[in-house]
């Protein structure tokens, strides 16, 4: 089955939580390192409640077993996330 089946078949719900879940996974995982480097306390210690939440999601989610899945629900949002929080983080502790 194709990707392309494979998404026309995909209840749009579950795509758009995946797509939120992994984005804010990989998020949360890039913005730890630039505030450990700033020795932001407060930001490492939120950031890491929020990545180990979802870890936990993660890891306990159903595996994806779909090309979909695996090689666009999971590693294209999370990439997007982490580029993302990699970027913000240095704006973020501004405001903080």
């Amino acid at each position: 089955m194709s990707i392309k089946q494979e998404y026309k078949e995909a209840d749009f719900k579950d795509i758009k939580e995946a797509v939120r879940d992994n984005f804010i996974f990989g998020f949360t995982g890039a913005v730890i390192v630039p505030f450990i480097a700033m020795r932001m306390d407060i930001a490492v210690l939120v950031c890491y409640l929020v990545h180990f939440f979802f870890i936990s999601k993660v890891i306990n989610r159903p595996k994806y077993v779909t090309s979909l899945a695996k090689f666009i629900l999971f590693p294209i949002p999370t990439a997007l996330g982490g580029f993302g929080g990699y970027k913000i983080a240095y704006i973020l502790s501004q405001f903080i």
